[in-house]
């Protein structure tokens, strides 16, 4: 008796079936975060209040140019990530997003130049947190002292990163409300200090703080866009929402509105105590505070700065290990790469791999170049590279919207409203703002070097990281492919998750 076949599966149920990254971690990792906490998490992953000491030395210019970035930029992928977020709310984010309407490789790529700022950045922050601390004792060190303290610095960081997500959280939370109450000092400091010196430090200007002048400052567009990126990343631990759908557009307006009134406040507080040619690129946001607020007051500010910066590289790492994982899950890495500590259910092997990688960086090109330098330069080559991978959260938005009119039609989730006009506005304001970006950071030095200069290390950094992008790729590929798929997630089965971890 002959046996029917089965019937073919349809290219719905084939376009829809669910990705490993899309099932394992909902079984396998904590649901921990909430509300407040992703708000926390999204303001520590964008939010650099150094930032605020780069603007300011561009005087009053910066301020159109923060509204342009908001604007042309934040609000964009904000609109976009929201949207997608919803509609794949899943372990790894744009990788997913791009894998649903582009192809894996772009796939992989787009979440690999997502994922390797956290290796500039691991690289180039610890320097951060110790020009605080050493603004706050008065203490001057040499490269090589330097140097080390940059490794202790990263591989304590490294070292919170593998506790329990909800542990971090804790301490995310705790810094979030600090980092509010600096803000406010800052700010307040500089307008007691205008108002009793008779107006701003910096000389205040009109037209231009009403008219944005890319002739002279078009290098500050790309600053700003640097310090507005990274919106996407909280959904890199999609599995570890509490709910994606109430929680994360709460996240992106709450985390947004406090971006933005940090980012302000802290530039309009540094240019009214200080004037532009005494502003310290890194440290003059709390430096402001020596002459503007009473005796001790800069140094407290500035070990608190240091501690929301320690902070925020632990959230990063906390949250950029999640990518690899994803890529071990996806069979784009081997196995080991999915390895999870059963107690605290955080990827090991992805954390201990970024901070090997950003430690031999930091050694290698520190040894080349001044420390101050090289850390503007993985900085800028940062901002080239995170500012590309957001062309995979614009373009796969119109075609989700293509791609899946079936799902817009039959379920509930957020969406952009006013449709398709809406939808390309945001891409394409989204995609020429994100060029724009590129450009000023590519092209225009932010500190006093040659342009050729500062074009060769740039184009250096970012060409090396597509190199490894690329290598990675093939050779991952290749020797993660030679186990099968159920022997190479066999050994999650054991951290099937507990319902009292759900709560």
């Amino acid at each position: 008796m002959a046996i029917d076949a089965a019937p073919p599966e349809s290219p719905t149920t084939a376009r829809d079936k669910l990705m490993t990254t899309e099932l394992v971690p909902e079984q396998v990792l904590p649901k921990v975060l909430g509300t407040f906490g992703l708000t926390a998490t999204y303001v520590f992953i964008i939010c650099w209040l150094t930032g605020s000491s780069v603007m300011a030395t561009g005087g009053w210019t910066a301020i159109p140019m923060w509204i342009l970035g908001i604007l042309l930029f934040l609000l964009p992928a904000g609109l976009a990530v929201a949207e997608l977020g919803n509609l794949w709310p899943g372990q790894g984010g744009v990788y997913i997003w791009a894998y649903r309407t582009m192809n894996e490789p772009l796939a992989f790529f787009g979440g690999f130049l997502s994922w390797i700022p956290v290796i500039l950045n691991g690289a180039s922050s610890p320097a951060i947190v110790l020009q605080l601390l050493l603004l706050a004792f008065h203490a001057e060190i040499g490269l090589t002292l330097s140097i080390i303290l940059q490794l202790v610095i990263l591989w304590v960081v490294i070292g919170l990163a593998l506790a329990k997500l909800a542990a971090n959280q804790k301490i995310m939370n705790v810094t979030f409300v600090v980092y509010g109450v600096l803000t406010a000092v800052i700010f307040v400091a500089g307008a007691l200090y205008a108002a009793n010196h008779g107006g701003p430090a910096t000389e205040f200007s009109l037209h231009d703080t009403l008219v944005p002048n890319f002739a002279v400052g078009g290098f500050l567009f790309g600053t700003v866009l640097l310090y507005l990126v990274g919106v996407e990343t909280p959904f890199n631990m999609g599995a570890e929402f509490l709910s994606v759908k109430r929680s994360a557009t709460r996240m992106i307006l709450w985390g947004s509105l406090a971006l933005i009134a940090i980012y302000l406040l802290t530039t309009l507080g540094t240019m009214m105590a200080l004037p532009t040619a005494e502003i310290d690129p890194v440290t003059g946001v709390v430096g402001m505070l020596g002459v503007a607020g009473f005796s001790g007051l800069m140094e407290i500010a500035a070990i608190v700065l240091a501690v929301i910066v320690f902070v925020a590289l632990v959230t990063y790492q906390v949250a950029y290990s999640r990518l690899i994982f994803v890529s071990g899950l996806e069979r784009h890495l081997p196995r080991i790469f999915t390895h999870l500590n059963p107690r605290t259910r955080n990827p090991v092997t992805a954390v201990l791999v970024q901070g090997a990688i950003s430690s031999t960086i930091m050694v290698a090109l520190f040894s080349q170049s001044s420390l101050a330098n090289v850390t503007v330069y993985l900085t800028g080559a940062l901002s080239v590279v995170w500012l590309i991978s957001g062309f995979f959260f614009f373009l796969p938005l119109p075609l989700a919207r293509r791609q899946y009119a079936d799902r817009y039609a039959t379920e509930q989730f957020w969406r952009i409203p006013g449709g398709m006009p809406v939808v390309w506005l945001v891409t394409v304001v989204g995609c020429l703002a994100t060029l724009g970006g590129v450009y000023y950071s590519f092209a225009t030095p932010w500190i006093d070097v040659p342009t050729g200069t500062w074009m060769t290390w740039l184009g250096s950094i970012s060409a090396g990281c597509l190199l490894v992008g690329l290598l990675v790729y093939v050779f991952g590929r290749r020797s993660a492919q030679k186990l099968s798929a159920p022997d190479a997630l066999a050994h999650l089965a054991v951290l099937e998750r507990k319902p009292t971890e759900t709560v």
